[in-house]
């Protein structure tokens, strides 16, 4: 039987040496620069249009030198968002970003976002005149905090609290 020559796309999933070594520098150049989940590296060595095996095969290089950890990147997500975003915005934010669901409750679940004290900080800001406040204006305010991502039950209960501190 005569051999077929193998046709690009598949010399492509082959993957040669140099095509991984080149992926695995791009993913470490990648990442010099600004921290990325798995998926979104991922996508970035695809738009450079590296085979799929060079592309698992950067993303394990970059995972055992423990420059690629969606973990850690979580972690460092919440630590530095803690007190700007609710932990739905942020949760989204992640999971739009490749986290998966399971270290997103691992995460959630050992650091603790208080929302009700950035509610707080938001009202202040916004300069919320509390008990003063017309219906229209709670509800406006209400509105803006539940589209950031915040809970009824935290947004009433800061309301409350606001309220009580106004007075005082």
């Amino acid at each position: 039987m005569k051999e077929m020559p193998v046709s690009r796309p598949e010399r492509a999933d082959a993957a040669d040496p140099d095509e991984r070594k080149r992926a695995r520098e791009k993913a470490v150049y990648y990442l010099q620069f600004s921290g990325k989940t798995e998926c979104e590296l991922r996508k970035k060595l695809a738009e450079q249009e590296f085979s799929p095996a060079s592309v698992d095969s950067a993303i394990e290089f970059v995972k055992q030198h423990r420059y690629l950890d969606d973990e850690d990147y979580a972690r460092r997500f919440v630590e530095r968002n803690r007190n700007k975003k609710s932990r739905r915005q942020m949760n989204f934010e992640l999971a739009q970003k490749g986290v998966d669901r399971g270290i997103l409750e691992l995460v959630f679940e050992d650091m603790d976002v208080d929302e009700e004290a950035q509610i707080l900080q938001i009202l202040e800001k916004r300069n919320y005149p509390g008990d003063d406040a017309s219906r229209e204006e709670k509800q406006k305010i209400s509105a803006y905090l539940a589209r950031k991502g915040f809970s009824y039950d935290a947004i009433s209960a800061a309301l409350i609290q606001f309220a009580r501190k106004a007075k005082d």
